[in-house]
């Protein structure tokens, strides 16, 4: 009876090697070659990609040309909110914004799309009297758009 084993490659074991019992575990496979040049490419692949869906969901979706903000809603006049807002727009183009106010449930009450006149200002300030058909709890401008 021989005590000398050999691993599954039939080489002499080396000092580290673990050697399984012939037969018992199935037969061991190679190690496989890395590859570190396709998994390089694949993640630049993948990179490049989230960065042309980053680009154009911005393009698509993102802050434009056209951006308002609220400066302040008062709605102490029964039926009616005054919403002022200001629009940042291209210097010569005109604008329209949709406003709107809610009711205390997220009901809207009353809405209106506003028109800005052409101008060769950038930042136009502009309050509007919105009629409404409840009791509002805010007053809001949703966006701006391009006039035709």
């Amino acid at each position: 009876m021989s005590t000398e084993t050999h691993t599954t490659d039939g080489r002499a074991p080396e000092a580290g090697d673990v050697v399984f019992p012939e037969g018992r575990y199935g037969r061991r496979r190679a190690p496989r070659r890395r590859r570190p040049m396709i998994a390089g490419l694949l993640t630049l692949g993948v990179v490049a990609a989230g960065v042309g869906v980053a680009f154009s969901l911005q393009s698509q979706y993102g802050q434009g040309d056209y951006t308002s903000s609220l400066l302040a809603f008062d709605d102490s006049v029964p039926g009616e909110v005054a919403i002022t807002f200001e629009v940042y727009k291209p210097e010569g183009e005109g604008a329209i914004c949709r406003v709107r106010s809610r009711d205390m449930a997220g009901a809207e009450i009353g809405a209106a799309e506003v028109e800005l006149p052409a101008d060769d200002s950038t930042r136009v300030e502009m309050t509007f009297t919105l009629p409404v058909s409840g009791e509002p709890n805010t007053g809001e401008i949703q966006r701006c758009w391009k006039a035709d």
